[in-house]
């Protein structure tokens, strides 16, 4: 790999200049993640007190989407509307004014543009603690305007290439807990979150919490997601490019054992380009990646 190739990834379009990704499941790429990806600094509702504790991003999910990200960690609240109810993004209830309509026109409007690239929306959370959620009705929006693009479960095991011989269109996964209202052939099943089971970590401890979570991976047969992030009592969500750039480098054997790397401000650093290199790599040398001698 040429330094000019390096030098020139497009970000918009990685997936496609990925070597080899014909072969690869989706289970077999390695996607870089956006945590709390509706909660950034150019929400409507961004205010820099609060938000030094809330906000995990820099901006909007169509630019999440232009500078490389490819799965989207999602927390959604529900409340009515005069017209139509809204489902809205938060942060532990803090709410950034986003809602879902703009996530399904930047996701639209992407793959219009760039028809190679795939998507992974993972519906984390729905709802909040004691207050109503409109599965079906969720369910219902999705559907009617990303049901063309929807990649079904029955087909999670085929490769990049037989999906898109099935479909032009389909490049979207959607995940969610199972629940009354939400189409089964739509919905993937809940995608596992590996984290820190705490709520105040520093990078030592997250490094330590990474290397266990990875002894036994790669996992071939499900989407999962590795929470690489670090928050603070002073500072909220910490921004560890540094750290990041260091432990996914494809100089090491971490990120090819990832599936989703879910991470703040995730533009930073080089994770994109890491995760490229990572795919690449697994659609090359398969399995002998991880062989043990």
């Amino acid at each position: 790999m040429t330094h000019s190739a390096i030098g020139t990834l497009d970000k918009q379009r990685w997936m496609g200049n990925v070597l080899d990704i014909d072969l690869l499941k989706l289970t077999d790429i390695v996607w870089p993640g956006t945590h709390n990806a509706g909660m950034d600094k150019k929400a409507p509702n961004y205010e820099v007190v609060v938000g030094n504790w809330t906000i995990c991003q820099n901006d909007s999910f169509a630019w999440q989407l232009a500078n490389g990200a490819r799965a989207f960690d999602l927390r959604l609240g529900y409340t009515f509307g005069p017209v139509e109810p809204v489902f809205y993004f938060h942060h532990n209830g803090f709410q950034s004014h986003r809602i879902l309509d703009e996530l399904i026109d930047a996701v639209s409007n992407f793959l219009d543009r760039n028809p190679d690239e795939f998507i992974v929306l993972d519906f984390h959370q729905l709802g909040i603690a004691g207050k109503p959620f409109d599965y079906r009705k969720f369910n219902d929006v999705l559907v009617r305007r990303l049901g063309l693009r929807i990649i079904p479960h029955s087909d999670a095991l085929k490769t990049v290439g037989e999906l898109k011989r099935t479909s032009s269109l389909r490049r979207i996964v959607m995940a969610a807990q199972g629940a009354s209202g939400l189409d089964r052939q739509y919905f993937w099943p809940r995608i596992p979150h590996k984290w820190l089971d705490q709520t105040f970590t520093d990078t030592s401890e997250l490094r330590s919490h990474i290397a266990t979570t990875l002894e036994d991976a790669p996992y071939e047969t499900f989407l999962w997601s590795l929470s690489a992030t670090t928050y603070s009592l002073l500072g909220g969500p910490q921004h560890i490019k540094s750290q990041i750039n260091d432990w996914f480098s494809t100089t090491r054997d971490w990120v090819t054992r990832c599936s989703i790397i879910n991470i703040d401000f995730f533009d930073e650093c080089e994770i994109v380009r890491y995760c490229w290199s990572a795919s690449s790599m697994k659609a090359v040398y398969g399995r002998s990646l991880h062989e043990r001698p």
